[in-house]
């Protein structure tokens, strides 16, 4: 990958406002340098029980080019050859433990680019969505690439992909809540799949379903809205209400946690929060 060209190409593509000559610009930039630049450094790469890369050889590089693809999907470039390489880089099949920093920051671009592809509702291969629910089961060790992870999730749960598999994580990564933004986007990921029915799958290898994590998250949105100051209260009274209306057998537990929590029925609502609430327990008592 020649700098210099890469330099005045990217140059070229900012220079410009006019939405025509960026999309071509960024198009021309993606067949004549990216394309050829990352089969080049993914090639002969290995892949773990994933179906992910266990490493690549430069990852800066790597990352560099990713930043560039990024800029090329924002000035509209077609980036469908690069989905299925990007899935494959998303999560390197080896102990975060044994990742070196540029290897993480590697994670968090590529997520980062998946998420924004989603988002742009790029169609995905069947190839790259099974790549994500595979490694959707493990650890991520960064908090900003775990978001994206989740982000990632989200959409695909709303676009009618079944995510069962990462609702495990995604409820543990909910009750943790380390960040105001991985509760938003962990709970965004869970009310779709509460939503779709994910929660209905079977578990593999079990007699049971994905409905034995629904009590976790009942428990845990409601221990969270004990906190007055709770940023996402309407997403969470709004997951519940989608909950107990799906899954109605779960009515007499939510009274249960809104006892333990103290919580009471508002007499006269005047917020959007105090409205939901009491439209909460309108159905618990149905």
């Amino acid at each position: 990958m020649n700098g210099s060209t890469i330099e005045h190409r990217m140059h070229q593509l900012n220079a410009t406002t006019d939405l025509a000559e960026r999309r071509r610009t960024a198009m021309e930039i993606i067949e004549e340098i990216a394309t050829p630049a990352m089969e080049d450094a993914l090639k002969g790469r290995q892949t773990g029980e994933l179906g992910t890369y266990l490493n690549v050889d430069d990852p800066e590089q790597v990352v560099a080019l990713i930043e560039i693809v990024h800029q090329c999907l924002e000035a509209g470039g077609d980036l469908s050859g690069f989905i299925i390489p990007i899935a494959r880089l998303h999560h390197l099949d080896r102990k975060e433990s044994e990742k070196t920093d540029t290897e993480l920051y590697l994670q968090y671009r590529a997520a980062a680019l998946l998420d924004a592809l989603l988002a742009a509702e790029a169609p995905f291969p069947d190839e790259a969505v099974q790549l994500i629910l595979a490694a959707g089961k493990r650890y991520v060790k960064d908090k900003a690439t775990e978001q994206y992870i989740c982000s990632i999730h989200w959409r695909l749960a709303d676009s009618g992909v079944n995510i069962s598999g990462a609702i495990p994580s995604l409820v543990t990564v909910f009750k943790n809540g380390e960040t105001s933004e991985l509760v938003r986007y962990s709970l965004l990921a869970l009310w779709a799949a509460v939503r779709q029915g994910y929660f209905d799958t079977p578990i593999p290898d079990s007699d049971l379903s994905y409905q034995v994590w629904l009590r976790h998250l009942i428990s845990s949105s409601t221990y969270k809205l004990k906190k007055k100051d709770e940023p996402h209260q309407l997403g969470i009274i709004g997951c519940l209400i989608e909950t107990v209306r799906t899954y109605p057998e779960f009515k007499a537990l939510a009274v249960e946690y809104l006892e333990q929590c103290k919580i009471r029925e508002p007499k006269r609502p005047t917020t959007d929060f105090q409205q939901d609430l009491k439209q909460y327990f309108d159905l618990c008592r149905e």
